[in-house]
């Protein structure tokens, strides 16, 4: 790995979609910033499959609803490698149930998490971005954002704020040399994928156009790709067949 290859942060990285996400930018000679907040284990099993590509990543554990967490993860990636090429704003929970019978606590979660935290770390990677006049920022939202769900009012709520978000700060960071898009991701058998699958199988495959769903290492792919480009900034970018 080269010593100043660039740097990667990719939040919620140790299962599903971040899982695969970090492995393609890893592969790509990226150095990699790995933030998990609950599975350690994954985490450092992710960590090995890393290292055996040839890069020692920084595992990182914060939780990304909490703003001083998320300073202190950022903090330390600048400490270790003194850049932050790339974020990936892919941390994210459900808390299922319908809009009656929704807590409090069950709404507030997700929007800490997918929300809040997601700005959070826009917002201290920006800065340290703004520095080198360059950087790239991927939010993963969610294509209930802009179709609407039952059953989960809390998480498309908070992934059509990150559309929101996406939009506005492209156009606030866009003069530094920073772009910012969103990836709608659709539907994966990840861990949490699976725990709606049996209920909603038939359904998911009758609204895509291909009849398939969508390959989670093609669009970790699409997410380095994206990262990648030197024009796009602003944009909503649905990775899956079904239509908006």
């Amino acid at each position: 790995m080269k010593a100043d290859a660039p740097v990667a942060l990719v939040t919620g990285a140790s299962r599903g979609i971040g899982r695969e996400i970090a492995l393609a930018f890893a592969k790509d000679g990226f150095r990699l910033a790995i933030n998990y907040s609950r599975s350690e284990d994954k985490a450092k099993e992710l960590e090995k499959a890393v290292a055996r590509l040839g890069s020692k990543p920084l595992l990182l554990k914060a939780d990304v609803s909490k703003s001083k967490e998320v300073q202190t993860l950022v903090a330390e990636v600048m400490k270790n490698w003194g850049r932050i090429d790339v974020l990936v704003n892919n941390a994210g929970i459900t808390r299922d149930r319908t809009i009656l019978k929704m807590t409090d606590e069950e709404w507030e979660d997700v929007v800490r998490v997918n929300l809040n935290g997601a700005f959070w770390c826009l917002r201290d990677c920006s800065k340290a971005m703004i520095e080198r006049k360059e950087g790239a920022i991927i939010n993963i939202s969610s294509i209930v954002a802009v179709r609407g769900s039952v059953g989960n009012a809390n998480y498309a709520a908070s992934k059509a704020g990150l559309i929101a978000l996406t939009k506005s700060a492209a156009k606030e960071l866009g003069r530094f040399n920073i772009r910012v898009n969103a990836v709608l991701p659709g539907f994966h058998l990840t861990d949490m994928g699976r725990a709606v699958w049996g209920k909603y199988e038939e359904r998911i495959r009758s609204e895509h156009t291909l009849g398939r769903l969508t390959d989670i290492r093609e669009l970790a792919q699409f997410v380095l790709f994206t990262a990648k480009q030197k024009s796009a900034s602003g944009q909503v970018f649905n990775f899956e067949s079904r239509v908006i």
